[in-house]
């Protein structure tokens, strides 16, 4: 059954219309990419300011955190972080250096931070544990 001949033109005249504002978006944005770029610039600018404001909160968290914490904890917190930096150094030289003895030394001295890393944050969670 076909639709009357008023409702089948008000439907192609939809159709134009929608055919034709695509089209004149189209155009716009072929004329003018000067905006997009600065709609562009200011999206990454919000973007950077969200990141820093979620950064400093989780820095004053972490601080919080630490006052409440015993002196014990906040020294294995900074063993932690020291042991935490010297293997994020040490998979850097290993990417940079080539050959073999290098590779040995590098993944020894990987494999033995990885267990001080290891070590340090079972007695971490212990003496948290007990203290709370």
């Amino acid at each position: 059954m076909a639709a009357p001949k008023s409702r089948s033109r008000k439907i192609a005249a939809k159709k134009n219309v929608s055919k034709t504002a695509k089209s004149k978006n189209l155009a716009k944005k072929a004329v003018k990419p000067g905006k997009q770029a600065a709609a562009r610039k200011k999206k990454a600018v919000k973007k950077k300011a969200a990141k820093k404001k979620v950064a400093a909160a989780r820095k004053t968290r972490s601080t919080i955190v630490r006052a409440m914490a015993s002196p014990a904890v906040v020294e294995l917190d900074q063993r932690i972080a020291i042991v935490r930096n010297n293997l994020r150094d040490l998979a850097e030289l290993a990417t940079a250096s080539s050959g073999a003895s290098n590779e040995e030394l590098t993944s020894g001295r990987i494999a033995d931070y990885e267990e001080q890393l290891r070590t340090l944050t079972r007695q971490r969670e212990d003496l948290v544990r007990n203290e709370g």
